[in-house]
C-alpha cells in the first residue's frame, strides 16, 4: 500500500476530532451552532470509521487486491 492511503485515513479519522476540539474550546461560550457542529462531527467520525472497517473486511473476505500496482 502507498503512504497516501495511511495519510488519507489519518486525516479523515483525526481531523474531525481536531475541528471539534477547536470549535468547542475556541471561545468557551455556549452557542447552539457549536453544539450542532460538534454533534455533526461526531456523526461523521462514527460513520466514516464504520464504512472504512466494513470495506476493509469485505475486501479481505473476498480476496480483493488492495495494491495499486
Amino acid at each position: 500500500m502507498s503512504k497516501t492511503c495511511y495519510i488519507n485515513y489519518a486525516l479523515n479519522k483525526f481531523c474531525p476530532y481536531l475541528i471539534l476540539f477547536v470549535v468547542l474550546f475556541w471561545d468557551s461560550s455556549v452557542n447552539p451552532i457549536n453544539a450542532i457542529l460538534a454533534i455533526a462531527s461526531c456523526f461523521f467520525i462514527d460513520k466514516f470509521s464504520f464504512k472504512t472497517g466494513y470495506s476493509l473486511a469485505y475486501c479481505e473476505a473476498h480476496n480483493i487486491n488492495l495494491k495499486n500496482n
